[in-house]
């Protein structure tokens, strides 16, 4: 077949299924879902949703989110009687933003997951808020090894559900050290148990139970190791770490399951009954993706009232970039530097407003804050209507100066040196994990970089 002929198919093809998509129909991955067996169980399970309520619809990330889990979790108990949803920490953002949370809490205890462990980014919240939250919505968080400064469990240690005539125990442990990048110190004020101990608590505890289910938020070794040596356990899931297993692990008793990071994909681990009353095991690894899997209608819903909340507000301030004494548009600074001005119009940072706009993502303020320049700073983006000039990744978001620098009296932070202020540190502020999560330093910034040549001149 001519190339021509296959991109032309290929464009065809993706038409189709957007239409079919956006029409209701069922997306592709669930349609894979069939009924299981009588007597099975299956234990759905996630982690590292990382505070994303709807994917962005980036082509650099078109997967995860909360409203493509959530049509997986539908699917999955419209077609099996007997589901057990749990959640291994971090469903929250990083870098919290208030509002935001209100909804994805209002979403959580809506799904009603059976549980979920508190991960490092729910304890980087407030505390109060937390369990306000946490009281306001029933959500099921548990952890089994943190208490507070009174000594009491910040949440309960464990929970015990009801499926299919069986008794399903679920604990969370969190491991005792800073996690984040940059690191975050989330302990403050806290009583940290070590996991180990906690764990085999837990296990005794649940031991009349016909499924144990402990929640890790551990480094994928520690989580391995706590497999190995805590009896009594049959599934373990990994939080946290971004380790992702295609096939069920098994260690001492246990089965590990380990869905990846930022929540780009769901486990579906299936108890089928075999001769003589033995489980076979079997994992469903769904990807998440703008192809195969549907935002589910209700959670979209609650997105967009975020956004229409949200529009107007200023955004969370935790872009770690320089601020430069005013903010200009590009051209001011093609005065002088023409060719570096010229090459900078070919590169998507000229057309990163364009980018969220093209997806209908413009009035998200977390999606504005990395495609503007000084969205929610003094004299930075505020609309297009009145600031069109810094909508793009401009000049400064590299060189935090003004046109002015190398002037009398024109301040510039000591610490950067506008010709060469580029390095990884300054780019994972936008290009994060969740936000460009194939993001390569190396990789990408040859594609913005002005050639020597020009920079010499």
């Amino acid at each position: 077949m001519p190339r021509a002929c296959r991109v032309r198919r290929g464009r065809l093809l993706r038409v189709i299924v957007a239409s079919a998509l956006l029409a209701g129909c069922e997306s592709l991955a669930e349609r894979r879902v069939q009924p299981a067996p009588a007597g099975s169980l299956t234990v759905l399970s996630s982690h590292d949703n990382q505070g994303v309520l709807s994917s962005c619809g980036c082509p650099t990330n078109p997967s995860g989110g909360f409203a493509k889990r959530q049509t997986m979790i539908d699917k999955y108990r419209s077609m099996r009687p007997d589901v057990v949803v749990v959640d291994a920490g971090d469903l929250f953002p990083e870098r919290p933003n208030a509002m935001k949370v209100k909804y994805l809490a209002q979403a959580l205890g809506r799904a009603k997951y059976d549980a979920v462990a508190a991960g490092d980014q729910e304890f980087g919240m407030d505390l109060d808020e937390l369990r306000s939250l946490v009281a306001e919505h029933h959500l099921p968080l548990i952890c089994a090894n943190v208490r507070d400064k009174a000594g009491t469990p910040v949440f309960p240690p464990h929970v015990i559900r009801q499926a299919g005539g069986r008794r399903i125990g679920i604990f969370a442990v969190i491991a005792d050290e800073v996690m984040g990048f940059p690191p975050r110190e989330w302990r403050k004020g806290l009583r940290i148990e070590p996991p180990l101990e906690a764990a085999r608590r837990e296990a005794a505890a649940l031991a009349d139970c016909d499924l144990v289910i402990a929640l890790s938020h551990q480094p994928i070794a520690a989580t391995e190791a706590l497999a190995r040596s805590v009896p009594g356990i049959h599934v373990v899931v990994s939080g946290h770490d971004p380790a992702i297993f295609r096939k069920p692990l098994e260690l001492g008793g246990a089965v590990v399951v380990a869905t990846g990071p930022v929540g780009r994909e769901i486990g579906a681990l299936t108890f089928t009954p075999g001769p003589e009353g033995a489980l076979a095991t079997s994992l469903d690894m769904i990807g998440l993706s703008e192809k195969t899997v549907r935002d589910a209608p209700w959670v979209m819903d609650m997105y967009w009232e975020y956004v229409r909340k949200a529009k107007g507000e200023a955004p969370p301030d935790w872009v770690l970039t320089p601020q430069p004494a005013a903010y200009e548009p590009a051209d001011q600074c093609g005065k002088c530097h023409e060719s570096q001005y010229k090459q900078w119009l070919t590169t998507r940072h000229a057309k990163a407003y364009a980018t969220i706009k093209r997806v209908g993502r413009h009035e998200d303020p977390e999606c504005i804050l990395c495609h503007t320049m000084g969205y929610g700073r003094q004299n930075g983006f505020f609309s297009m209507e009145e600031t069109p000039s810094l909508a793009s990744v401009t000049c400064q978001a590299c060189h935090p100066v003004t046109s002015k620098h190398g002037s009398p009296g024109e301040k510039v932070d000591a610490k950067f040196d506008p010709r060469t202020f580029i390095d990884a540190r300054l780019c994972i502020n936008c290009h994060g994990l969740v936000e460009s999560p194939d993001f390569d330093y190396y990789a990408y910034r040859p594609k913005i970089a002005h050639r020597r040549a020009e920079v010499e001149k």
